[in-house]
């Protein structure tokens, strides 16, 4: 169902382009994307340098996946930290590995831990997408506390008007009206 309106100086279709960019801008919101994620990263740093964490946790965390996130394969079962000691161990393991296959499957270890370890990985991008909504959230709340501030202010300020302006107002009597305040007969 269409309708077309047709009158001189209104332009139906620009009013709809306004309409629909104020729409658009409302949905960009106040802040960018890359804003939200900036003005979300430096919350947390707040947040973490009010309570004595080092300040270059969030940074030194993203950096440094390996150190928070533990990347196992299947070597990482027969691998060793111990120096030189570790690389004999590491090759006494690689050879006895079928033996030691024989006695446990490592397989369902390692696939477990693989996917831990993806878990990881997926958790800290959602709470870093978490954050960004999160202060996308405060700041519109915060843009709404404003305007609902200002709505009242001009809502004071009409019923300040209005009581003026019954103040003002001069009742006057009707010259036919009776002192009870009904027409006279």
């Amino acid at each position: 169902m269409t309708f077309e309106i047709r009158a001189e100086g209104v332009d139906v279709e620009e009013i709809m382009g306004a309409i629909r960019r104020r729409i658009e801008e409302k949905r960009r919101g106040l802040y960018s994307d890359e804003e939200l994620r900036e003005i979300a990263e430096h919350r947390l740093d707040a947040v973490l340098d009010a309570h004595e964490w080092n300040a270059d946790f969030v940074s030194e965390f993203r950096a440094r996946e390996g150190r928070w996130n533990f990347q196992f394969g299947p070597e990482t079962l027969y691998r060793s930290s111990r120096g030189a000691v570790g690389q004999l161990l590491e090759r006494a393991r690689s050879l006895l590995r079928p033996i030691q296959k024989l006695f446990w499957n490592p397989n369902p270890m390692i696939s477990a831990l693989s996917r831990q370890s993806d878990l990881n990985k997926y958790y800290v991008h959602m709470l870093s997408a978490l954050a960004a909504e999160v202060t996308r959230l405060n700041l519109e709340l915060q843009d709404l506390k404003n305007r609902q501030l200002q709505l009242q202010g001009r809502h004071e300020l009409l019923q300040r008007r209005e009581k003026t302006l019954e103040d003002m107002v001069v009742y006057r009597e009707d010259p036919g009206a009776t002192p009870e305040g009904k027409p006279g007969a």
